[in-house]
């Protein structure tokens, strides 16, 4: 099938495939005469009056920014508490060793790096315990609930 072609037909196929793409290419991404030089034109950042290269997303100063990060943190907490209680149930139904549970729940909370330093940490913890204590029947030190969050 292909003893017909010759080395010149598939070096000028080549050429066109190549040319056909970077037409497309070019189409796609350049057609509106923009380039795609400078991040603030590929991520639409607003940037601040001074010309900082800060986000106004990012400024702090704005009520309903700190309202939004503060329900932002609550929605970690929540989906934390949720794959906590999950996992916990698995561990019920596994009958889980400690180990095991140590590990899981340190995976876990490597997921939620902004908790270690949350002021919910604490109730997180006791939460841990009284939940290990209560579905999988293994208690924790408070050595191996502090292993538990930093490994």
């Amino acid at each position: 099938m292909f003893s017909n072609i010759s080395w010149q037909e598939y070096w000028t196929l080549l050429v066109a495939i190549t040319l056909v793409y970077y037409i497309v290419v070019y189409l796609v991404y350049f057609r509106n005469g923009s380039s795609l030089s400078s991040p603030k034109q590929v991520f639409n950042l607003d940037t601040s009056a001074n010309g900082d290269n800060q986000p106004t997303l990012f400024e702090v100063d704005n009520p309903g920014i700190k309202q939004t990060m503060k329900e932002s943190e609550e929605y970690i907490i929540e989906a934390c508490i949720d794959e906590l209680n999950a996992f916990f149930e698995n561990g019920k139904k596994t009958k889980a060793i400690k180990h095991e549970l140590m590990f899981g729940l340190f995976t876990i909370l490597q997921k939620y790096p902004s908790l270690r330093s949350s002021d919910y940490k604490e109730s997180l913890t006791n939460l841990i315990a009284t939940q290990c204590e209560n579905i999988c029947s293994i208690h924790l030190s408070a050595e191996e609930l502090k292993g538990v969050w930093f490994g």
